[in-house]
């Protein structure tokens, strides 16, 4: 079609020409002493018309000519890229397939072009890591660090096999070399979060949490989880250091402290540091809220708290939440402490009744034991030793 337009406007140009031409009489006269030519106007038109069109066709072709190599050179050059990247695309669809050797042996044939060589090494050391060639695999992750588009992506990947080969240390070294100065994309931190909490580097870890927990980079439920292990980490880390235990539970964020695991964790560290007033404010505040039958059974062991006072609170706590086995389990304890016999004995044959575990048992057979009806604390004590169903809790 467009040859067509154009053959249509040529020959328009040329009828045009043409009636020009026809209606022109004039003359040109050429004076060059002592010479003179005199031509029509229309002759003179066609003589620089022809001129005209052998000089471009000159100076086209000399230009052709010259820049001949400059064309030869850009057609290799192009013809190179597309080996490498038809290489470089078998290479990754073997690399998927799990035909590491192939992928590896495509991977070379790509790096023939430098911009997808760094891309190239990459999936080489991918392969290689794979079949586990260390020597060819770190050879290839030195030849992506050289790439400049190669150099984050190797640096990530060294991160990942550092993690496969229980490196962490390295694995934190090789993510912050190449994020230093700079924001951490989302893939960053979840291996840096990965690195952190196997070097038990429990601080940074928290900081990468933090991160991905704005980017909704993870879901609720391992954020939740790598929290508790972390947090569980620092806080047995202070050891018998009541005060550093404190500051740890100071330094929780609102949401943070909303999670009974964590809750749970510092209450035991602060009542194993002998600070068991402290610890009794945190159990009593989370027990207000929710029933946990490990906050409840700490509860009933922190002797420095008056056993009366203890008892009104988990009355007050049944009112709110109803009769829980574990809360009715607790109340038979500080019963049975404050020498309550009748009371306790309801409270643990209540429990009991509605979820069997073995230590109400036990308490029942100690309860049983001291008002001397052995046969009952025997009967108890049996049952307790007695495998437990697993749906059963144990508080």
């Amino acid at each position: 079609m467009r040859r067509a337009v154009w053959l249509i406007l040529v020959l328009s140009a040329a009828v045009g020409l043409a009636l020009l031409l026809h209606f022109q009489n004039g003359n040109v006269s050429i004076l060059w002493a002592p010479y003179r030519i005199d031509l029509s106007v229309n002759f003179a038109v066609i003589i620089m018309l022809a001129t005209f069109v052998v000089m471009y066709v000159a100076i086209r072709a000399a230009s052709q000519t010259m820049s001949l190599s400059r064309r030869v050179t850009e057609y290799r050059a192009r013809r190179r890229r597309e080996r490498a990247m038809a290489a470089l695309l078998d290479a990754v669809t073997a690399l998927f397939e799990g035909r590491f050797g192939r992928a590896e042996r495509l991977a070379g044939k790509a790096r023939i072009d430098e911009t997808v060589a760094g891309v190239a090494a990459l999936v080489g050391a991918k392969a290689a890591h794979a079949v586990q060639e260390t020597e060819r695999r770190d050879h290839w992750l030195e030849v992506a660090r050289e790439s400049p588009s190669g150099a984050l992506a190797a640096g990530l990947l060294g991160a990942e096999i550092a993690l496969d080969e229980d490196r962490p240390g390295d694995a934190a070294a090789e993510i912050d070399a190449v994020h230093s100065g700079k924001s951490r994309h989302i893939h960053a931190l979840r291996l840096a979060l990965r690195a952190y909490e196997r070097a038990h580097d429990w601080t940074r870890a928290l900081g990468v949490l933090g991160q991905l927990d704005k980017r909704d980079a993870l879901p609720a439920a391992a954020i939740r989880g790598s929290k508790i292990r972390a947090y569980r980490a620092l806080l047995k880390l202070r050891g018998d250091d009541a005060d550093a235990v404190w500051d740890v539970y100071r330094s929780l964020g609102r949401r943070d402290r909303q999670i009974i695991e964590i809750i749970d964790a510092a209450a035991h560290a602060l009542a194993s540091a002998g600070d068991e007033q402290r610890a009794a404010r945190l159990v009593e505040e989370a027990l207000a809220e929710q029933v946990s039958p490990r906050l409840l059974r700490l509860y009933t062991q922190l002797s420095s708290v008056p056993a009366r006072d203890r008892l009104a609170r988990a009355e007050r706590w049944r009112g709110r939440h109803g009769d829980d086995p574990a809360l009715l389990s607790a109340l038979g304890e500080l019963c049975l402490a404050e020498g309550l016999w009748g009371k306790a004995e309801d409270f643990l044959q209540r429990a009991d009744k509605l979820a069997p575990s073995r230590r109400t048992r036990q308490v029942l057979g100690s309860l049983y034991e001291r008002i001397e009806r052995r046969d009952e604390a025997y009967r108890y004590y049996k049952l307790a030793a007695e495998e437990v169903s697993p749906a059963s809790p144990e508080p």
